[in-house]
Order: C-alpha cells, then structure tokens, then sequence
C-alpha cells in the first residue's frame, strides 16, 4: 500500500494552470498583432470572427494548440510565483520578437514587395522566423542565469548554462544566423524584397558565419554533446530518406506537386530540428 501511496501521478493541476496562462498569452499576442499589422482593436477581431467561420476556426485551433503546449510542456513545473514571473516574463520575449516579424512583414505586404513570394517562400521565411524567435529566447533565458533574475526554473539546467555559456551562446548565435538565412531566401525573388544577386551575397557571408560558429561550437563541445551530433546525423538522414524521398516518390508519380529547391532547404531544416529532439529525448535529455 505505501508503495502504491508512493507512485507519482500526473499533476493534472499544472497543466491546467499553465494552459490557461497559455490561453491568456495567446489572446494578447492574438490582440497585439491584430492591432499593429491593421490598426483594429479586439472588438473589430471579434466581429471577423463571428461573420468568418474561417477565421474563427483558425484562431480556435490556434488557441487550442496554445492551450496544450503550455499545459502539457509545463505539467512538471510547479505552480509558484517564481515560476510564474519566469513564465511571463519569457512570454513576453516570445510575443514581442513575434509583433516584430509581424510588423516587418505586415509593412512589406502594404508595400506590395511580398505578392511575388509563393507557398516555398511563406514557409521557409516562416520557418527561419520561428528559428530566429528561439534562438533569441534562449539568449535571453541563458543571459538571465548570470544575473539575479535567472529566469530558468531547473537549477541543474541553469548551472550547465553558466558553465558552458559559451557553447550554448554559439549555438543560440548559430540559430539565429540559420533562421536569417532561410528568411533572406524567402525573401528573394526577381522583383520582390531581396534581388537574386544580393541573397546571393548575403547567404555566401551567412553560410561562413554559419561555418565558423559550427567549428566553434563543435570544439566546446563535451563527449556527449559530441555523441548527440552524431545520433543527430544518422537520425536526420532516416527522416529525409521517409519525408524527402517519400515526397519525391509521390512527386515523380504525379501524386503531388513537384518540390521546388526551396522545398528542399525548409524540409532539410525542420528534419534537421526534430532529429535534434528525438536524439536528446532518446537520452532521457528533455524529461525535466
């Protein structure tokens, strides 16, 4: 009986509690973005969605996904108002560098320099956006555990962050470069944002920046981190073999669209970023 007293259950309270902030977080970005890209308070956001099935879909899926990742990804964080000053604080980050990219883009289609960009390029400048948010939010989380602020609420974790803050700033820096190669390429196309010629240039001098940070990063590095770069490798190969080569199957039988080159590069870049986690999460790495 005390064994079976002794057994943890799932804290359902957190995730609860969590997801509900999550669900606030999501309304304000929701309201935030809203306002600055069309200058529309929430009364005129609520309207569009009661006239627009659509849309009101769309923000219900939105806030359905808000809801779960912050529950289910914060069910072991206690509730605490430590925790919860960390957890606004890094919301706030997240949804500033958010209205940013959204600002940018919103500026750049009133100016008309987007309608050249297609579905290839919307994803890959999509998905270096998303990079470039992490990567700043790890900087900014990894900053803080040299100060009293300290917004990491695993001490352990924070430890090995002042520890190897070097390694860890390369490697935020290395996302962060990555994310602006892939938003440049986006960007590029005859008569749009960037010339063919000048993300040429750019994605020259990024990818030497992207050079030197990996050796860097490669050479701070420890045994495991070493091991996990690898077991990263030999899982993203598996993955572009699946997705990439069952894509191109599928493509070559007349099934779906052929990728286009671009394709290519944001699915190497999302396969490459899951293999990461599934390597680290084969290691018992993610469980805190």
């Amino acid at each position: 009986m005390a064994m079976a007293n002794e057994k943890p259950a799932p804290n359902w309270r957190n995730v609860a509690v969590w997801g509900a902030v999550g669900a606030v977080g999501y309304a304000v970005a929701v309201w935030a973005g809203t306002a600055l890209i069309n200058g529309k308070g929430m009364g005129e956001l609520l309207r569009v969605m009661f006239q627009s099935q659509r849309a009101a879909g769309m923000l219900g899926l939105g806030l359905i996904f808000a809801v779960a990742v912050a529950g289910f990804t914060s069910r072991k964080r206690p509730v605490s108002l430590r925790t919860f000053r960390n957890f606004v604080i890094r919301d706030v980050v997240v949804i500033g560098v958010l209205l940013l990219f959204l600002w940018g883009f919103g500026t750049l289609a009133r100016t008309g320099d987007l309608r050249t960009m297609g579905a290839s390029e919307w994803a890959a400048a999509a998905t270096g956006s998303v990079i470039f948010l992490f990567a700043v939010l790890g900087a900014f989380v990894m900053a803080s555990a040299h100060t009293s602020a300290n917004l990491i609420d695993d001490e352990v974790a924070a430890d090995d962050m002042r520890e190897r803050g070097r390694l860890f700033l390369c490697s935020f820096a290395w996302m962060a470069v990555y994310g602006l190669l892939l938003i440049g390429l986006g960007l590029a196309s005859p008569g749009g944002v960037l010339s063919p010629a000048a993300a040429l240039a750019g994605a020259a001098i990024l990818l030497a920046v992207l050079t030197a940070l990996g050796i860097a990063a490669w050479r701070l590095s420890d045994e495991l981190g070493r091991t996990l770069s690898h077991e990263t490798g030999n899982m993203a190969f598996y993955l572009i073999m699946v997705f990439g080569g069952g894509w191109a199957l599928l493509a070559h039988l007349g099934f779906v669209a052929t990728p286009a080159p671009l394709d290519w590069l944001t699915l190497f870049t999302v396969l490459m970023f899951a293999a990461s986690f599934i390597a680290a999460g084969q290691r018992k790495l993610l469980t805190r």
